[in-house]
C-alpha cells in the first residue's frame, strides 16, 4: 500500500497589517475505504487564540481558528501521512443504461438515500448551464450505453476538447466563461463535468485533494512544486460513488489523495475566512512525496 507524506503551506502577507482573523481550513485528508490518514498536524503562525475542529456535514475534517492580535503575515502549514490503496476498478458493463440509472436514482433519492438529492441540483459555484448539458450531445454520447461507460466516454472527449491553461482562469472565473473558452485548470474541469453530469440525472460531487506527480527523468523531486488537485465523484446505482479525474481522463487511483468532498469548491476550499483591515497577497507551496523516497 503506497504511503505519502504531504506538506501544504499557505501564507498571507498583509499590507500594512490585519488587526484580526477568523479562518476555516479543510486540509486534513479523509479516512475512507481505500485511504487512511495516519498522522495530521496543523502549524499556525502566529499562534491562534483558539483552535477547534469538527466533522462537517459532508464528512470532511474541518478546523477553525481565531487571531485577535495585529499581524503582518499568517502562515498555515499542514503535515499529513496517508496510506492510499488502489481503489477497485468498476466494471462499466455491469452498470445500468443511463436512462434506467436516472429512474433508479429517483427512487433512491426519494427513499433511504435522500442525501443524494443535494448532488443533483445547482450549487453555489456549479450552475446547471445549457452549455454544460450540451457537451454530451455535442460529443454524440449514447444514453443507451451503461451509465459508467457513458461517463468514461464523456470524460475522454471532454479531455480532448478542453485545454489545461493555468493563465486562462482564476478562482472567481464563472463556469459559463470556462465552458465558452474551453480552457482552465482542474477546478474548472471538475465543475464543468459536475454540471454536465447533474444535468443528465446522475448525482455528482466535487472532490479536492492531492495528486502525486513524478519529476522528469533524472531530475530530483522538488519540494513545494506540487499543488492541490480536483476531480469529481459520480453515483452509479449498483456500484456506488466512482471518482473520475477529467484533467487526466482517468479514474482516481492510488496517487489521488482525498482531502474533502462537497457540492463544489465552496464547500471544501482549503483555507477561507475573514481578515479585519489591510490588503493581502497569498502564496501556497505543496509537496507530495512517497515515504519510500527516503
Amino acid at each position: 500500500m503506497p504511503v505519502y507524506r504531504i506538506t501544504h503551506t499557505t501564507t498571507f502577507h498583509h499590507h500594512p497589517h490585519a488587526s484580526a482573523a477568523w479562518q476555516s481550513v479543510h486540509l486534513q485528508p479523509r479516512d475512507e475505504p481505500a485511504q487512511q490518514c495516519d498522522r495530521f498536524e496543523l502549524e499556525i503562525s502566529p499562534s491562534p487564540a483558539d483552535l477547534t475542529s469538527r466533522v462537517d456535514f459532508f464528512g470532511n475534517n474541518q478546523h477553525f481558528f481565531t487571531l485577535l492580535a495585529p499581524l503582518k503575515e499568517l502562515s498555515i502549514t499542514s503535515h499529513a501521512v496517508v496510506h492510499r490503496e488502489e481503489p477497485p476498478v468498476p466494471m462499466p458493463g455491469l452498470t445500468p443504461p443511463l436512462a434506467e440509472a436516472r429512474a433508479q436514482i429517483d427512487d433512491l433519492a426519494a427513499g433511504e438515500l435522500f442525501a443524494l438529492e443535494q448532488f443533483r441540483h445547482a450549487s453555489p459555484l456549479v450552475p446547471l448551464l445549457p452549455a454544460a448539458a450540451a457537451l454530451a450531445s455535442e460529443f454524440k454520447l449514447d444514453a443507451r450505453e451503461p451509465a459508467l461507460a457513458w461517463l468514461i466516454a464523456l470524460g475522454r472527449r471532454f479531455h480532448a476538447a478542453f485545454t489545461y491553461d493555468p493563465k486562462a482562469t482564476n478562482i472567481s472565473t464563472p463556469l459559463a466563461e470556462v465552458l465558452a473558452h474551453r480552457r482552465g485548470v482542474c477546478q474548472d474541469f471538475a465543475h464543468a463535468l459536475v454540471s454536465c453530469v447533474r444535468l443528465h440525472g446522475l448525482p455528482a460531487a466535487y472532490v479536492s485533494g492531492y495528486l502525486l506527480t513524478d519529476p522528469p527523468p533524472g531530475q530530483p523531486r522538488l519540494r513545494g512544486a506540487d499543488a492541490m488537485h480536483a476531480w469529481l465523484s459520480v453515483f452509479i446505482p449498483g456500484t456506488g460513488w466512482v471518482d473520475y479525474d477529467p484533467t487526466n481522463a482517468c479514474f482516481a487511483g492510488a496517487s489521488h489523495i482525498v482531502v474533502a468532498r462537497g457540492r463544489d469548491y465552496a464547500d471544501v476550499s482549503p483555507v477561507k475566512g475573514i481578515f479585519r483591515g489591510g490588503l493581502h497577497t497569498l502564496g501556497t507551496e505543496v509537496t507530495v512525496e512517497p515515504v519510500d523516497d527516503e
